[in-house]
């Protein structure tokens, strides 16, 4: 867990102390654990997110739109920054590249059939009247 100021417009989950969950339990609920979102604007008194993810002490967690909400920072111990993984986003981008390769291989053999020159398309010679 890190203190101090986290960069601006960066997605961290920030860890409430009790006084934070004072704080913010009109506006998210009672007994939250931790809040996750994009960190929009930060004073030297306060962190405002857009938040995404709730978590409560019990372990239940629910999804949010974005709402902006401010918590003061003395309300939090400290805070996560989300970094992505370099080595799962690779096997990750792999297995979805695999797996679209699989698929227009499957669609394109399936698609691939020989066609009949015999269905019906002309072939005769048209009639002309004098």
């Amino acid at each position: 867990m890190e203190q101090g100021a986290p960069p601006a417009t960066a997605g961290v989950q920030l860890v409430l102390n009790d006084q934070g969950r004072v704080e913010v339990a009109s506006k998210l609920g009672s007994g939250v654990d931790k809040v996750e979102g994009t960190l929009t604007s930060q004073t030297a008194d306060s962190y405002t997110l857009d938040v995404t993810d709730v978590y409560q002490l019990g372990g239940a967690s629910s999804k949010w739109a974005g709402e902006p909400v401010t918590i003061p920072k003395d309300g939090t111990v400290g805070y996560r920054i989300h970094r992505f993984s370099q080595q799962r986003t690779i096997i990750l981008a792999v297995v979805l590249t695999g797996a679209a390769v699989g698929f227009l291989l499957s669609v394109g053999l399936k698609g691939s059939g020989s066609g009949d020159s015999s269905s019906g398309q002309g072939g005769g010679q048209t009639g002309q009247s004098h």
